[in-house]
């Protein structure tokens, strides 16, 4: 687990948020958004670990649920390059115009559009070939839990007594 960096009288700390926090973040910005305005700084002090600044960034660019987690379309891609190209690199401007993305999401998608040598002419074709999407990790079937490969209670009650262990044998529990 990382360490938890909290500078002196402050709130602030530079670990990812956790889940309860998530959570608990969550909770009260719903109960502020039926009651009236947000209150970041309220907020915060009941986060007790965490800054105004970071709860309000936490929930616009991740918990919110009117954002768009899915990955990014062909013409998505599209557009944000013919955008970048006409106004320059104003990620809020960009976002703005298309529907429940973020600053930060729009700006990361372009910089992985650019690492992929995209531009206008060529990001259909790069993104049709799956070029500009996630790579996902192959699972490795052979490592995966199915009922097949799980044991009953009476097979390793038999698997354990083949082992023939007396009391003066030594060895080392390892879970996988």
């Amino acid at each position: 687990m990382k360490s938890v960096y909290i500078e002196k009288n402050s709130k602030s700390c530079k670990t990812p948020f956790t889940p309860q926090e998530d959570d608990k973040l969550s909770k009260l910005v719903k109960f502020f958004v039926k009651k009236s305005a947000i209150n970041w700084q309220y907020i915060s002090q009941q986060m007790e670990t965490r800054s105004a600044r970071q709860c309000k960034d936490r929930w616009t660019n991740y918990l919110d649920q009117r954002i768009n987690h899915a990955e990014f379309t062909p013409d998505e891609n599209h557009f944000i390059l013919k955008k970048v190209n006409e106004i320059g690199k104003k990620w809020r401007k960009i976002a703005a115009q298309m529907k429940n993305r973020t600053d930060v999401s729009v700006k990361s998608q372009y910089r992985k559009l650019m690492r992929r040598n995209a531009n206008v002419d060529n990001v259909y074709t790069l993104c049709m070939d799956n070029y500009c999407t996630r790579r996902r990790k192959k699972s490795q079937s052979s490592d995966e839990i199915t009922p097949q490969n799980i044991l009953t209670p009476e097979q390793f009650d038999d698997l354990f007594n083949s082992f023939e262990l007396t009391t003066d044998s030594s060895f080392t529990l390892q879970w996988i």
